[in-house]
């Protein structure tokens, strides 16, 4: 039978950022280096959902393209 009783520790380790070879701990850091970060993080998102939308324009031209070539050949027979 399991002992619900039981506590359990676990080690939780500060979140860090390194630059270079220097490793900072993240509550260390001025907030105005937080915010640059936050702001870097949001950046790098935006950055990423826009090469996505990118890739789905570019699939949505080719179909598109292809429907017009099949259009075009079935009126040419």
């Amino acid at each position: 039978m399991t002992d619900l009783n039981q506590e359990t520790t676990a080690v939780e380790e500060e979140p860090t950022i390194t630059v270079g070879e220097t490793t900072y701990p993240i509550s260390e850091l001025e907030d105005e280096v937080k915010e640059m970060l936050s702001l870097h993080q949001e950046a790098q998102q935006m950055a990423l959902g826009a090469k996505r939308q990118a890739a789905i324009y570019d699939l949505s031209c080719q179909n598109i393209a292809s429907m017009i070539e099949k259009k075009l050949t079935e009126t040419e027979e």
